[in-house]
Order: C-alpha cells, then structure tokens, then sequence
C-alpha cells in the first residue's frame, strides 16, 4: 500500500509519500481498500507534532471511505467489497491506500436511505458524529436553546450549526476569521456570522443584552476561550472541542464558575469512542443517516490527489478554506 508518513514533525508541509506492507485483517477488525481520507486541522496538530503521546513515524488520518477488503475473524455483518465510512481516530492511519478499523466504528453505506457519495461520507463522518454527540449528550441542547459557535465555518462548525439548526435551536450564532466568510451563515444553519475580534459584544447585541445557553470552542486561545466565558446565560455551558488557535492552555478560575452559575466541558470523540465504541459508532450511524436524508449537508472545499496533501495543510493551516478537505487515496 502507499501511505503518506510523518517521519520529522514540525511543520505542515512534513507528508512523505511512501510503499508500506498492507495490514491484515486482525481478529476483530476489517481493512478497508481506502478511496478518500477526510482532512482536518488535527492532522495540521500532528505534522507539527502537537500531541506527544504519537511518536513518528506515524501516518495521520482520522476518517475514511472506501470499500471493506478483508474482514477478520469474528466479525460479523460485513461483505468484502460493500462501500463503508469509517473512523479511525485515536488509531490514527487514514492517510493510506489500505487501513485497518474497527467494524463498531465502521457505517455500511449501502444500508442508509439513499445512496451516499464516498467522498460526502469521508468528509462527514468525524465532524458529523462530534456535531451530533455535542448537541444530543454534552449541552443536551433544548428546543428554542441558544449558542455561539467559534470558528463556525470550518469543517466541524459547519456541521455544528446544521445540527442545532435541525435540532430545534431557537437561535444559532458564530465566529469566522474573514469577512469573506459571513455570507455562509444561512447556508450552513447559523442565523449569524461575524468577525471573531469583538465577538463579546455582537453576540451580547445579537441576544439583546441576555447571552447564548452554550459556547462551542475548537480554537481557544485567551482572546476567545476566556471571553466566552461573558457571553453566556446563567447555567451556561462551554464546550472545548480544540485548540486550533495553537495558543498555550487557558487557566480557569473555579470561583468565578461557581459566582456566575457557569459550567466548562470538554469532548474529544477519539477518547469517547475508546471507551464507548459501540454508542460512537451508533451516532455515526445517526449522522450518516441525517446527511443521506438530506437533513444536513457537507461543505467540500477541495479534494487533491495524495501526493499534494502537503498543499492541503498548507490551506487548512492557514485558515483560507471552509468546510472540509479531502484527499483521494486511490490514485
């Protein structure tokens, strides 16, 4: 197979293209002939190095699509051949020709309502599973509910405010890094967009003086994380989903949390599927369900051959895109 390797972290432009033995399918786990790996600012985090449990060499990759090749021993409900999403996460290794995965975290496509495109499947099946978890089983979000939403067009925020959106949110907010950017708003669920330098106050003007139920947070950074903090209802609730700002970690004080009647949470889905793998892969269902009804739609900004995956990061690491990025595995 041919894998794209991080064999020197530090910058995004670190993917070599390379010929590795294809794994085989262990006891309890399929692999997958892969035909698109989705791209997201987590795999700009481990070019950098970011994360210091993932020793190189390592081949990033979060998400695929493509069509199962070998099912292992013990596994049951599969075909070789059937067109399958997959989620590798913690495992990391998506960004090759051939992967190994976890049927629980595995959605066969052919059993959804409508025929689904692979490369909508690799795009969606991360970002769309975080949206869904975070709405159903970390805000709880309630009918006419109200949040705010940093980084709002990207690949998860525009998948974040779809499903309020569908979910009943009463109003739906967001932060962007470009003017350019805030013409998406209806198009991807929100019912505003602005400029994420004074997102204090639009949001304060925007919810008449009153604040938004919860915050969601993949950038962080004190300029954000800490402020969001006065943008919030009693009983308000902020969700860390990242830290794509790439700023050192935000201390919290307790006591404030306590005086303003305020929560902090965070939701990692590589950690929750460890520990909860058949109810992750339970709401990738769910969620490739609601993308093949046409409930929610995915934003594709561009899908480049593998050998230009270094180019894709460069974009993503930059902020220039929206939605999400794809690279074409089997070329």
């Amino acid at each position: 197979m041919k894998a794209l390797i991080v064999e020197q972290p530090g910058e995004a432009l670190a993917f070599h293209l390379k010929k590795l033995e294809d794994p085989a399918a262990a006891p309890g786990r399929l692999t997958i002939d892969v035909a698109y790996a989705g791209v997201g600012f987590v795999d700009v985090m481990l070019a950098r190095g970011e994360f210091d449990h993932v020793q190189p060499p390592y081949v990033p990759g979060l998400e695929v699509a493509g069509y199962v090749r070998e099912i292992g021993e013990g596994v049951k409900g599969f075909r070789v051949g059937e067109p399958v999403a997959a989620m590798t996460l913690s495992e990391i290794g998506g960004f090759a020709t051939v992967v190994s995965v976890r049927p629980e975290l595995t959605v066969r496509l052919a059993e959804l309502d409508s025929t689904l495109d692979l490369a909508v499947a690799a795009a969606s099946i991360v970002n769309l599973t975080t949206a869904l978890i975070v709405m159903n089983d970390v805000i709880r979000l309630q009918t006419g509910g109200s949040l705010l939403v940093h980084a709002a067009a990207g690949g998860l925020g525009s998948f974040l405010g779809q499903v309020a959106r569908r979910l009943g949110a009463g109003l739906v907010l967001g932060t962007v890094g470009s003017e350019s950017k805030k013409s998406l708003a209806s198009t991807i669920g929100y019912d505003e967009l602005f400029v994420r330098s004074g997102f204090v106050e639009k949001t304060m003007k925007a919810t008449g003086g009153q604040g938004v139920d919860a915050v969601l947070d993949p950038v962080g950074g004190t300029s954000v994380r800490r402020a969001s903090l006065d943008v919030m209802k009693p009983f308000g609730q902020l969700v860390v989903l990242g830290n794509a700002g790439g700023e050192p970690d935000t201390l919290q004080s307790t006591q404030e949390l306590w005086f303003k009647n305020l929560s902090v949470a965070g939701f990692q889905l590589g950690t929750y599927s460890d520990a909860n793998p058949e109810r992750a892969g339970q709401r990738a269902n769910e969620a490739l369900q609601m993308l093949a009804k046409g409930e929610v739609h995915a934003d594709i900004f561009g899908i480049y051959p593998a050998h230009e995956a270094n180019e894709a990061l460069r974009l993503l690491e930059t902020g220039s895109t929206r939605g999400k990025l794809l690279l074409k595995m089997d070329e």
